[in-house]
């Protein structure tokens, strides 16, 4: 669609912008984020989980996750 100034208006034409690099590396920040802590977790004895608040169900259950599920 060409708005009145001649230019391409590109919001109203029915396209949405893709992931862009920063939302990709936010992303991928993430799950290194989540992979280390889950590593760390799976290193610690049962007195430090119950430290941060988890029992031990609770802290397999998190170290068991994938690095992509938050």
């Amino acid at each position: 669609m060409t708005s009145m100034s001649g230019t391409h208006d590109k919001r109203r034409s029915g396209t949405t912008a893709g992931p862009t690099v920063g939302s990709w590396l936010a992303r991928l920040n993430g799950w290194r984020e989540r992979r280390a802590l889950r590593r760390a977790l799976a290193r610690m004895d049962a007195h430090l989980w119950a430290d941060l608040g988890f029992d031990e169900a609770a802290a397999r259950e998190e170290m068991d996750k994938p690095f992509w599920k938050g």
